[in-house]
């Protein structure tokens, strides 16, 4: 599965947050993602996600699974 396809498969991911904590030094983190996702046309090629993009989402979405389940713990 691809990233565009896991955060449309998740809506309730927002991606503009995923986006600023996967590109913490850029301040248009949410176009950047926008724009790779949508692989438009910049330069001389299409934006792509890459494997260091990928990466960084999913340790992003790891860091939040283990939130969740610290949360999951003080609840129950």
């Amino acid at each position: 599965m691809k990233l565009k396809e896991f955060l449309e498969a998740n809506p309730i991911i927002n991606n503009a947050q995923l986006a600023k904590l996967m590109y913490p030094n850029i301040k248009s983190a949410n176009t950047k993602l926008a724009n790779k996702l949508a692989e438009n046309v910049s330069g001389s090629g299409k934006q792509r996600i890459t494997d260091k993009d990928l990466k960084e989402a999913i340790s992003v979405l790891d860091n939040l699974c283990k939130k969740i389940q610290e949360f999951k713990k003080d609840v129950v």
